[in-house]
């Protein structure tokens, strides 16, 4: 099957307790609420465009485990193809533990396990699911050699790469001019340009340097502040939506997902922004991962319901 968003990334079981304030080093503190959902950032991009309708295929790896089957048949729900999602043997599925304080925002450890397994030998495998696609989705929590073997693959088929550059990390040199769409957020693209974002003036200086190493399109998340998006051609930016925070955990996925599916279905660089800021706003009104992403009739009303006010 021909899928139009094909994610290249991470399967990773999510174990989040909400605590009131995160442990110093050698203290124990009493959280909360707990609960397990299905997360890993390849995993929420391809539940969060596929769940707003768009064709979707997943490439990534499991262990032999149960978490590793409750992520695949999760995403099977959405329709998400999971034909090409490996398991690995003699190794566990990939474990977020999250910290969720009162406020909704969260700290995040990751044990990659089968995720390591990702490699540039299993993408060359299917380099025609990747070929075939109209949009490729990539993040940081599998190897980066991966992650290069991927944009080459992309760029040799003409594909646009979308990529969100999380964990925050160093990139290659190199990469940058096989990206067409780079997410970061403030953290991620101070990383990058050793520019301090916090408004939109820095955001769009950090972006346009971005874009002079050969980045194609830009999107700095500003969290409540809302995103700007810079190119060559336009710099133009929206305000967050003032929403009720549960929690921020993959509302930045959720928003590349939307992103995705919007650009695909054929919406304008600012109407497919306009979507996925909708979205990201919906998915940190509830807890949780890929619970928390809405469908596409969800969006739809939500979005009217702002026209009206």
């Amino acid at each position: 099957m021909k899928a139009d968003v094909v994610v290249v990334g991470s399967l990773n079981m999510d174990l989040v307790v909400k605590v009131g304030r995160r442990p110093e080093w050698g203290e124990t503190v009493i959280g909360s609420d707990f609960f397990v959902s299905p997360g890993g950032k390849g995993g929420n991009q391809a539940y969060a465009a596929s769940k707003l309708g768009a064709s979707v295929a997943l490439l990534g790896c499991v262990g032999y485990d149960l978490f590793g089957e409750q992520l695949i048949n999760n995403l099977k729900k959405t329709g998400t193809d999971t034909t090409y999602v490996e398991k690995v043997k003699a190794e566990s599925t990939g474990v977020a533990m999250i910290n969720v304080n009162h406020e909704g925002e969260n700290s995040i450890i990751v044990a990659p396990g089968a995720n390591n397994f990702v490699t540039p030998e299993y993408i060359r495998k299917h380099e025609q699911v990747i070929g075939r696609a109209k949009v490729i989705m990539i993040q940081l929590e599998i190897p980066m050699e991966t992650v290069m073997e991927t944009a080459k693959i992309a760029k040799e088929h003409r594909v646009p790469l979308m990529l969100d550059p999380a964990p925050a990390r160093e990139l290659p040199k190199d990469l940058y001019e096989l990206v067409h769409y780079i997410l970061p957020n403030e953290n991620e693209i101070t990383e990058l340009t050793n520019i301090k974002v916090t408004d939109t003036e820095t955001a769009e200086k950090a972006g346009q340097l971005l874009i002079s190493r050969g980045v194609k399109t830009v999107f700095s998340k500003l969290g409540g502040k809302g995103v700007t998006v810079t190119d060559k051609g336009e710099t133009f930016t929206l305000k967050g939506h003032d929403v009720p925070v549960e929690d921020t955990t993959a509302a930045g996925d959720a928003f590349a997902g939307a992103l995705a599916a919007a650009l695909v279905s054929g919406e304008n660089l600012l109407s497919a922004t306009k979507f996925a800021n909708a979205v990201g706003a919906l998915t940190v009104t509830r807890e949780g991962a890929q619970a928390s992403m809405p469908d596409l009739d969800e969006t739809l009303q939500f979005i009217e319901s702002l026209q009206n006010k």
